[in-house]
């Protein structure tokens, strides 16, 4: 779990750091690019910061929609990456609605890395490390041991993020190509993007969880969000790669 992009968003709209926004009937589509300047600003990393903000009834009656728009930032991001060997890592605890996105979306993605070479079809292998409570290593470390086991071409990983803000929790998907810190809202672990393992990282998250003073809270829905969000994800990624 690490911290939204969005809580620093207003900031980038005052700078003029917003590239494109699109906006639909209970959805909207933003793009942010973080240059030298920018990342000095708002200390956020250099590199494209995708936002889709939708309200609830969009989220049950424009999934559909929603899909289509995520699969084109998917389109954007992956153009010059090379794609046929990515793994796909859920991250978060499984046994925790606010923290299982991740897995709820791997669950759903297609598995393609063991079938044989005469299928025309991208190597896709998923990995979910779960949290050190439960394994007794950090996810850092086992992911580090599968990437250099496995060699990707590039990492997707999927977390529940932490906002500080209450307009939106629970209905945000963020994508950006800087990478991400496993647990991060919790001060664990260490980062992962393109100069960790030397192959390119994209990251996707959906805030969960309230931050304020120090404490955790989320919503008594929050394990529908993560059913139908984890849905919308994972159908993208599977259209992407198939």
């Amino acid at each position: 779990m690490k911290k939204a992009f969005m809580d620093v968003s207003k900031t980038l709209k005052e700078h003029r750091f917003k590239i494109d926004e699109k906006k639909g009937r209970g959805f909207s589509v933003h793009h942010f690019c973080v240059d030298y300047q920018s990342e000095k600003y708002i200390k956020k990393v250099r590199g494209d910061y995708y936002t889709i903000v939708f309200d609830y009834v969009a989220m049950h009656e424009k999934r559909k929609m929603i899909k289509n728009e995520l699969l084109k930032i998917f389109k954007v991001l992956f153009k010059d990456l090379k794609t046929t060997d990515p793994l796909i890592i859920g991250l978060g605890n499984s046994s925790i609605p606010c923290d299982c996105l991740g897995v709820s979306v791997t669950n759903k993605v297609m598995a393609t890395n063991h079938f044989t070479d005469f299928l025309n079809l991208p190597k896709v292998a998923l990995f979910n490390p779960e949290v050190i409570e439960k394994t007794g290593i950090s996810s850092f470390r086992l992911i580090e041991m599968v990437v250099k086991n496995l060699k990707p071409s590039m990492i997707i990983m999927i977390d529940a993020l932490a906002t500080n803000n209450k307009e939106y929790l629970n209905n945000c998907i963020e994508v950006n190509n800087t990478g991400i810190i496993p647990g991060s809202a919790i001060k664990d672990n260490k980062k992962i993007d393109a100069n960790t393992f030397g192959i390119p990282v994209i990251a996707i998250g959906v805030p969960l969880v309230f931050l304020m003073h120090k404490e955790m809270y989320t919503t008594c829905h929050v394990q529908e969000v993560v059913e139908k969000v984890s849905e919308i994800i994972a159908q993208a990624l599977n259209e992407y790669f198939f």
